[in-house]
């Protein structure tokens, strides 16, 4: 699968579609150094990383030592919000810019806080977050980083609503989204063995939710109009026919 690059820009630039929002969230969630990394200590961290990590500035936190941060093992029922809000813009903005912020997949990203759960968080927090999700999720269908399930997986471990989620996919036009699921299922296999692809970082019962709404009735129909329409360029009217021939072929309902 397609990885980013291992070290993005050092600070968003303003031509950035999501400057807006991370320069938001650094303003909006603003606070005091924590006293704790909330991870494993005097072991899963480099000694050096884990005696400077709360030095530099949040905007200058090095990537790598947010790769360190996320290499160590921490309480499974999350770290403190203290924490997490004053990591939180820094982790955003290297996600934004094509960074990894864990070596073990894009999907663990935004999983060690409640992220999602707008009960946490001020209108104002809920309000970036929200508008980070729905603009990072926009921003995947039309690049081609990491495969769409590997982001909706990520935002649904950090805690965002499922249906809502899955609702944003369906609303996005045939085009786009033909042109994503070819990518992420036809182009990188090798020949006949194009076949949805499904991050393992999916915990059960989403892992169905997910696999049934990529072989829906919905999104095949989706596929296939978009395949047989008159106005649809033969490139595209070829991706999308794939796409549909491979939802049918995983789909309940076509057996």
């Amino acid at each position: 699968m397609t990885r980013k690059p291992s070290e993005p820009p050092t600070g968003i630039q303003p031509d950035h579609p999501l400057f807006d929002i991370i320069e938001d969230a650094y303003r909006v969630f603003t606070c005091r150094k924590p006293k704790s990394i909330e991870v494993c200590r005097g072991c899963c961290m480099d000694a050096g990383i884990e005696a400077d990590f709360f030095n530099p500035p949040i905007r200058e936190l090095p990537l790598h030592y947010v790769q360190d941060w996320y290499s160590a093992a921490y309480d499974p029922k999350g770290i403190a919000k203290e924490t997490w809000a004053y990591l939180l813009p820094r982790i955003l903005e290297i996600l934004a810019c094509g960074g990894n912020v864990s070596n073990v997949g894009i999907e663990v990203s935004l999983n060690r806080f409640d992220t999602g759960n707008r009960e946490n968080w001020s209108m104002e927090e809920w309000r970036i977050l929200d508008s980070f999700q729905r603009e990072y999720l926009n921003r995947t269908v039309n690049r081609q980083e990491d495969f769409l399930d590997e982001v909706i997986c990520m935002f649904r471990l950090g805690g965002w609503d499922l249906e809502d989620l899955f609702a944003q996919v369906a609303a996005i036009s045939g085009a786009k989204l033909a042109q994503r699921l070819w990518h992420d299922w036809c182009s990188w296999p090798a020949p006949g063995r194009e076949g949805i692809s499904i991050t393992p970082f999916w915990k059960s019962p989403d892992n169905v939710a997910a696999f049934e709404f990529y072989t829906s009735r919905m999104l095949y129909d989706k596929m296939a109009a978009l395949a047989l329409a008159d106005d649809t360029d033969a490139e595209l009217a070829a991706k999308a026919s794939a796409v549909a021939g491979i939802v049918e072929a995983n789909a309940a309902w076509s057996h």
